[in-house]
């Protein structure tokens, strides 16, 4: 009776390993779409920010004083000021 059991009960758990395997599948197939690129959104993504920041660069304003004339308009951080880092990655995005 034993043997009966161990075996139904490692036929559910094929069954659930083979479902997990099938849905991670299909998520990693969803995820390699071009259009999804993951992690967190960016900070700048207006093309006029980058733009003004650029300018200003050029002109030999410091990044400091750079930051302090740009704020984040979504996310929980709207309102504040971007960081340093993410300044110097959207003026690389947009130089491209």
């Amino acid at each position: 009776m034993g043997a009966i059991l161990f075996a139904v009960l490692a036929v559910a758990a094929q069954l659930d390993r083979d479902d997990i395997r099938e849905k991670t599948l299909e998520g990693q197939q969803a995820a390699a779409v071009p259009a999804n690129h993951g992690g967190r959104p960016k900070v700048i993504v207006d093309d006029d920010d980058a733009l003004f920041a650029r300018a200003l660069r050029e002109k030999g304003t410091p990044m400091p004083d750079i930051l302090k004339k740009l704020t984040i308009k979504t996310g929980k951080n709207a309102g504040q000021h971007p960081s340093v880092a993410s300044l110097y990655r959207a003026l690389a995005d947009h130089d491209v």
